[in-house]
């Protein structure tokens, strides 16, 4: 670990910003950094950001579950049968060329069509 010396303006600009923006919600590293110094007051501010990077890692597992999730239904989908593709892509146009409101047809043509196989 460098010591706060040897670190150059740009790493220091850097920590110095995140230190700045973390006082505004923990005003405890003023005393830390009265006390401690820089060092331990960004190790705090390492200790004091694991919540939330434990929250995002959660996140993301979950998006990662519904790509995959999404993915099996479109693998599985009728818009994987070009016969049923094109049947219900055409009943889809037709609502489009009747009603000129594709906000219609693509609310009830689509969902059936891209999640024909997972209903099943």
């Amino acid at each position: 670990m460098k010591n706060w010396e040897e670190l150059s303006l740009f790493q220091k600009l850097i920590i110095g910003f995140a230190i700045i923006a973390v006082a505004v919600l923990a005003p405890e590293i003023a005393m830390l950094l009265q006390f401690g110094g820089i060092e331990v007051a960004f190790t705090f501010l390492l200790f004091s950001l694991k919540p939330a990077l434990h929250l995002i890692k959660n996140w993301y597992s979950k998006i990662e579950i519904v790509a995959a999730t999404v993915a099996i239904s479109w693998r599985h989908s009728a818009s994987a049968k070009p016969s049923v593709f094109a049947l219900q892509a055409s009943f889809c146009l037709l609502a489009i060329a009747m009603t000129g409101s594709s906000a219609f047809a693509v609310s009830f043509f689509m969902p059936g069509l891209l999640l024909n196989g997972a209903l099943i």
